[in-house]
């Protein structure tokens, strides 16, 4: 008996050891594009960029945030967080210079940083149009990758002030990486502003 207490106890502390690579929703890691992320070095990030060209047309918007570990409170540092989003007029205008496989798809309005000590990140970019169609609301699309995990995607972030984010669409949301739901708010000189804290999946 006390030989097999010692062997759970060091399976324990092995299994501690190597972290919890077990992900608590089966589908996490199906993420069709998300291997976008790789399609930048990720050496020298910073935890902040700016996302748009100088003239690219559309409201200034800043999106920031925090991400934590699954615990919600536990700053989680060297995460690299991707977004993308459509232009001003809700299209996704394709980067043809890059030669990007995933950059003809998602555009050149997209943006890579990894999270300082803090968890911290910022992109600096342009408030997202509704698509064409107005079939969903505007929203930035984002992926996360974790030091020694696979990438996976979270819920986009959309806007309370925007119609389109009605009881239907706020009861259908997953909260993958916690709530992307939020509330914008404008500077004096028009500048748009709005967080967005994320939770690292189990």
């Amino acid at each position: 008996m006390r030989t097999h207490s010692i062997l759970l106890v060091a399976a324990s502390v092995s299994l501690a050891c190597r972290g919890d690579t077990q992900a608590s929703r089966p589908d996490l890691f199906r993420c069709e594009g998300c291997e976008a992320i790789h399609e930048r070095s990720h050496e020298g990030l910073s935890w902040e960029t700016t996302i748009p060209p100088a003239s690219e047309p559309g409201q200034r918007f800043v999106l920031s945030g925090r991400v934590f570990l699954p615990d919600g409170r536990t700053p989680a540092p060297n995460v690299i967080v991707y977004a993308y989003h459509t232009n001003a007029a809700g299209v996704y205008p394709p980067d043809t210079a890059s030669g990007a496989p995933w950059g003809r798809r998602h555009g050149y309005l997209r943006g890579w940083v990894r999270t300082n000590a803090r968890g911290e990140y910022r992109f600096t970019t342009i408030r997202p149009g509704t698509y064409p169609n107005r079939a969903d609301p505007a929203h930035v699309h984002m992926t996360v990758k974790e030091p020694n995990r696979q990438e996976y995607w979270i819920d986009e972030v959309v806007f309370t002030d925007d119609p389109l984010v009605d009881a239907r669409y706020r009861n259908s949301v997953e909260n993958r990486g916690g709530n992307g739901i939020v509330t914008p708010s404008r500077d004096a000189d028009g500048t748009w502003r709005a967080r967005r804290d994320i939770i690292l999946e189990r």
